[in-house]
């Protein structure tokens, strides 16, 4: 379930055969037969099942697959550990004491598809173009002004924000060649622009795949890889939008190599079968539910807590066969930031306690008064509509919640729906309970999306303040201890519950050697048949 979502552009048909036009000779035609069999041997070609691509200006777009980090590298590497970032485009970053001055050197050596070095000029135009058209412009906003000193970018800040470190270490950061962006008009670079990283586009069939071929002049620093020059195999086809059925079936048979993203069945299927590596690459996400506090059952704390009291994570886990995975806090375990203070006392305080959550609602003068499996005051019994996706494991989810609250004497309705729907709904404060989703490794990110609920207590400019000082403390130690405070203070109201994690996995044939993945993110560089 993807809830992001670029516009996809219309390229002009001179454009398309401008770019199906660029790159190397010798590609074998994708509709003809594949090399090789199903044990990989004479294979020179790798073929995966991707997302559709909107583009490979990577500023320019709102969501990117691991598959198009095939083609673009970020500036620097984000720690699997959540430490200081490590090397990628760029090496030795360094901050000035009080965080508004950092220093990254752009290293010799390291060449476009199109033959051309990267150089630190390049460095500071991608920037500049990202603060003028990315719409995560915001995360980097605060890059007052750029210099070029030999090989180092030297950039000045208005303000330390800790998010900024983020998105030097995602793909949204990356180069462009600074001829590029000077010479080609937007809507060009959409489709033309030439990023650096492992491959670039050969050819492109519009909601139908790309071609990709090797850059023997690519280089990393990225030690988080062994092989840091030009990729092992020099051709890729990525095909968009596969059918799950017909993906599988092709990988069974060898016709592609790699699946980008199964469904819990398709994992259940591909375990099954022989030759065939199903791996977790789950990236840092949350869910999570809002509940209406202005009206309804939940405008009663005791029903909220009881809600929370009531929800056994463990359970649900195994529900989905490990589709999700346990929350109990708003920044996830894997998450930049994380709080192990803030999940500990959620889990001592508002969380899997069904006694205390029954006492509650007896205590607050709830009685199931009429014998009919549900606990009622004056007449009406505790009765809520939940907000569920539509797709994906949170409908089998939703009905693993729905009988847990039953067991407490909660009556809990589902209704299913697309996500921009839910949000709309809990934006106008038009809901009881709400399921919300955010994916990013970033707590200060997480913090500053969370609230749907415009209403809700704790969506405050105080709230915002708060957040907004973590961001800007310098040491790190200090800014977990903020983080960790804020969502203690969040749950104080019982409105705002971490749910679970979703899990997601990739399948690809033992053939394929060295897939990398580490928290969540796929490192190309090692890719061999």
């Amino acid at each position: 379930m993807k809830k992001r979502r670029v516009t996809v552009f219309l390229l002009t048909a001179a454009m398309i055969l401008s770019l199906a036009a660029c790159g190397g000779g010798g590609y074998v035609d994708a509709t003809g037969p594949k090399e090789g069999g199903a044990d990989g041997a004479g294979k020179d070609t790798f073929t995966l099942a991707d997302e559709e691509w909107y583009g490979t200006d990577l500023y320019q777009q709102d969501s990117w697959s691991s598959g198009q980090t095939l083609i673009a590298d970020a500036l620097f590497t984000l720690d699997p550990e959540g430490g200081d970032l490590l090397d990628g485009i760029c090496t030795d970053l360094t901050a000035s004491e009080d965080g508004l001055t950092l220093t990254m050197t752009v290293p010799e050596g390291k060449y476009y598809a199109t033959g051309e070095q990267v150089e630190p000029e390049d460095v500071v135009a991608s920037i500049e173009w990202g603060q003028e058209v990315s719409v995560y412009a915001d995360g980097y906003s605060n890059i007052e002004s750029m210099e070029v000193d030999g090989r180092q970018v030297i950039m000045h800040l208005s303000e330390f924000r800790s998010d900024l470190f983020y998105y030097l270490g995602e793909v949204f950061m990356g180069v462009i060649d600074k001829d590029q962006l000077d010479s080609l008009s937007k809507d060009e670079l959409m489709w033309q622009a030439v990023p650096y990283g492992m491959y670039s586009v050969e050819s492109y069939e519009p909601g139908s795949g790309v071609t990709l071929v090797a850059n023997e002049g690519y280089r990393t620093d990225n030690p988080l890889v062994e092989n840091k020059g030009a990729p092992a195999i020099k051709h890729v086809e990525v095909k968009f939008n596969m059918e799950d059925f017909t993906a599988i079936e092709e990988l069974k048979a060898g016709n592609i190599d790699y699946i980008n993203g199964i469904t819990m069945d398709g994992k259940q299927q591909l375990e099954a079968a022989g030759g065939v590596t199903v791996a977790e690459k789950t990236y840092p996400n949350i869910d999570y539910f809002e509940m209406n506090t202005d009206k309804g059952a939940f405008a009663d704390v005791a029903v909220r807590q009881a809600v929370a009291l009531s929800i056994d994570r463990e359970a649900l886990s195994e529900l989905t066969d490990g589709a999700v995975l346990p929350a109990y806090s708003m920044i996830y375990d894997s998450m930049q930031g994380f709080s192990q203070e803030a999940k500990d006392n959620f889990q001592a305080n508002y969380a899997n306690d069904r006694e205390r959550a029954k006492q509650i609602l007896a205590d607050a003068g709830y009685t199931d008064s009429n014998g009919d499996g549900y606990v009622d005051k004056n007449g009406t019994n505790v009765e809520f509509t939940f907000y569920s996706w539509s797709t994906g494991p949170n409908v089998i989810v939703s009905q693993g919640l729905q009988e847990q609250l039953k067991q407490v004497g909660i009556k809990m309705n589902i209704e299913a729906l697309d996500w921009n729907y839910i949000y709309e709904n809990i934006n106008n404060d038009e809901y009881d309970a709400g399921i919300e989703w955010l994916e990013w490794a970033e707590p200060i990110l997480i913090l500053n999306a969370c609230y749907y609920d415009q209403n809700a207590p704790g969506n405050t400019d105080a709230y915002y303040a708060a957040v907004a000082d973590a961001a800007a403390t310098v040491d790190a130690d200090e800014r977990i201890a903020k983080v960790g405070e804020i969502q203690k203070e969040m749950f104080e109201n019982w409105n705002i519950i971490p749910f679970y994690s979703e899990a997601t996995y990739v399948a690809y044939n033992d053939y394929v050697k060295g897939i990398n993945i580490v928290n969540g993110s796929l490192h190309w560089n090692d890719l061999s048949f």
